[in-house]
C-alpha cells in the first residue's frame, strides 16, 4: 500500500491527477517562490529531473494568470498588476517578431498548438502577449481556427491581419501569409521609427525652451520689473508685455496651467471621436511641410496591406474593405470605403481613384497596368516598395528642413526676450550719455 497520497500535475493540462509516491520515490518538492500559486506543485517521478514540455507550458501559464492569494493588500496589487498588464499596448515590433517566429515554426513541421505554446513562454517578460497566445492555442485545442480565434482580441489583431490569416488557412498557405504580415509590420516599424527619429531633435529643443520659458517668467522677469520700477521712467512696450505676462503668470498660475490641461483633454477627447480623427487627419494631409509625408506613410500602408491581402488570396472588394480599416487614416479610409461601393457596381479601381486628388497620378496608373494585365498583386507591392522609398527621403529631407527651423524659432523667442529685457537698460544708458 502506498503512504500516501499526493496532488500533481501530469502531461494533461487541463485536470489535476492523483497519482502514488512510494517511499523510495519521495523528494523534496518545491514549490514556488510566488505566494499566487504557492499551494500547486510539481513532482517528479522517477529519474527524471527535467519537466516535459507540457508541464513547462502548464507553469508558464499559472506565472502569466496572477491569482488571489485571500490577502487583502496582495490581491489589490495583483488586481492592479491584471489591469496595467490588459491595458499595456503590444508594440508593432513584438507583434512582428511573433509572426515572424510562428511562420518559421510552421515552416519547420512543428504544430501550430505547440509553436504557439513555445512563443508564449518565450515572452514571459511581455505578460499581455503572452497571456494572448497562450489563449489562441487553448481555443485552437477546443477546435477554433486561428483567424477566429483571433478575431477575439481586436485590440490586437487588425482586421486585414485576421482576414490575411483566414485566407491563409483556407489556401492552406498559412505560413506564407504569416510571413507576409511579419513583412508588412516589419516595414511600419522601419517607417514609424524614422519619422519618430526626425521629430525627437525639434520636439526635445521646443520643450526644453518652453520649461526655460516658464522659468523666466516666474522667477527671472520679477526680479528685472524690481529693478526698473525704482528707475521711475515709462518702460517700453515689449518690456511692458514681458512684465505684465509674468505677473499674470504668478498671480493666475492656476488659470495658465489649468487651461493648458484643460486644452490638451480637449484635443484628446476631440480626437478620439470619429468627426475629430477625421478632421484631424484631414488637417494633417494639408499641412505645408508634414502633409505629404502623411500621404506618402498612408499610401505605402496601403500598398503593402492591399498587395498581402490580394496575395493570400482575399477578393479585391473584401480586400479594399480590410485595407480602408486599417489604413490609420480617416481621409483615406472613407475614400477607400467609397470605392469599394463603386467597384461592386463595377467601375474599375484606378477610374475610382483617379476622381480624388488624395491618390497620384503614378499610383493611377500604375493601379490600372496592375488591372489591365491581370497582375495588380504585384503592381501594388512594386507600388509599395516605391513609396517606402519615398518616405525614406521625405523623412531625410524633413530633417534637413527641420533642423534650421527649429534654430530660427529658438533665436526669435530668445531674441525677443533678450529685446524686451534690454530696451529699457538702453534707455537708461542713453540718458546718461545725454
Amino acid at each position: 500500500m502506498p503512504e500516501r497520497q499526493t496532488k500533481g500535475f501530469l502531461t494533461n493540462l487541463e485536470e489535476q491527477e492523483v497519482f502514488e509516491v512510494k517511499p523510495e520515490q519521495k523528494k523534496k518538492i518545491k514549490t514556488s517562490t510566488d505566494d499566487s500559486f504557492k499551494d500547486e506543485m510539481l513532482l517528479e517521478i522517477g529519474a527524471e529531473k527535467t519537466l516535459s514540455a507540457p508541464d513547462k507550458i502548464y507553469l508558464a501559464k499559472q506565472k502569466t494568470y496572477s491569482r488571489l492569494t485571500g490577502i487583502v493588500w496582495k490581491d489589490i496589487f495583483i488586481r492592479l498588476n491584471d489591469y496595467l498588464i490588459e491595458h499595456t499596448r503590444i508594440k508593432i515590433k513584438d507583434m512582428a517578431t511573433t509572426f515572424r517566429l510562428l511562420s518559421v515554426m510552421l515552416n519547420a513541421g512543428l504544430p501550430l498548438i505547440k509553436s504557439l505554446n513555445t512563443l508564449g513562454i518565450q515572452n514571459n517578460k511581455n505578460p499581455k502577449l503572452a497571456r494572448i497566445l497562450f489563449d489562441l492555442a487553448n481555443k485552437i485545442e477546443s477546435g477554433k481556427s486561428l483567424s477566429t480565434s483571433m478575431e477575439t482580441f481586436p485590440d490586437t489583431f487588425t482586421e486585414g491581419q485576421i482576414g490575411a490569416i483566414a485566407a491563409g488557412e483556407a489556401s492552406g498557405q498559412l505560413n506564407k501569409a504569416l510571413r507576409s504580415q511579419a513583412e508588412e509590420l516589419e516595414k511600419v516599424t522601419f517607417i514609424q521609427g524614422k519619422v519618430k527619429g526626425a521629430l525627437i531633435y525639434p520636439v526635445a529643443i521646443l520643450v526644453i525652451m518652453t520649461a526655460v520659458i516658464f522659468v523666466m517668467m516666474i522667477f527671472v522677469v520679477p526680479q528685472i520689473s524690481g529693478l526698473y520700477s525704482q528707475v521711475g521712467k515709462k518702460l517700453p512696450v515689449p518690456t511692458r508685455i514681458l512684465i505684465e505676462s509674468s505677473n499674470f503668470m504668478i498671480a493666475y498660475w492656476y488659470i495658465v496651467f489649468g487651461g493648458i490641461a484643460a486644452v490638451v483633454f480637449g484635443m484628446l477627447t476631440w480626437k478620439k471621436s470619429k468627426s475629430g480623427r477625421y478632421y484631424w487627419d484631414l488637417m494633417l494631409i494639408n499641412l505645408p511641410i508634414f502633409g505629404d509625408l502623411v500621404k506618402k506613410t498612408a499610401l505605402s500602408k496601403f500598398a503593402h496591406s492591399f498587395g498581402n491581402l490580394l496575395g493570400a488570396g482575399v477578393p479585391i472588394i473584401q480586400a479594399m474593405k480590410i485595407v480602408a480599416n486599417g489604413v490609420g487614416n480617416e481621409v483615406y479610409k472613407k475614400r477607400f470605403l467609397l470605392t469599394a461601393e463603386d467597384m461592386k457596381s463595377g467601375i474599375p479601381m484606378a477610374e475610382n481613384l483617379s476622381n480624388s486628388k488624395l491618390f497620384p497620378k503614378l499610383l493611377v496608373n500604375m493601379v490600372e497596368v496592375g488591372e489591365q494585365t491581370a497582375q495588380l498583386e504585384t503592381v501594388t507591392q512594386k507600388v509599395a516598395n516605391f513609396y517606402d522609398e519615398e518616405v525614406n527621403n521625405s523623412v531625410t529631407a524633413l530633417t534637413k528642413v527641420m533642423e534650421p527651423a527649429v534654430i530660427v524659432i529658438v533665436g526669435l523667442v530668445v531674441g525677443g526676450l533678450v529685446t524686451a529685457i534690454m530696451l529699457p537698460i538702453i534707455q537708461l544708458t542713453s540718458l546718461v550719455g545725454h
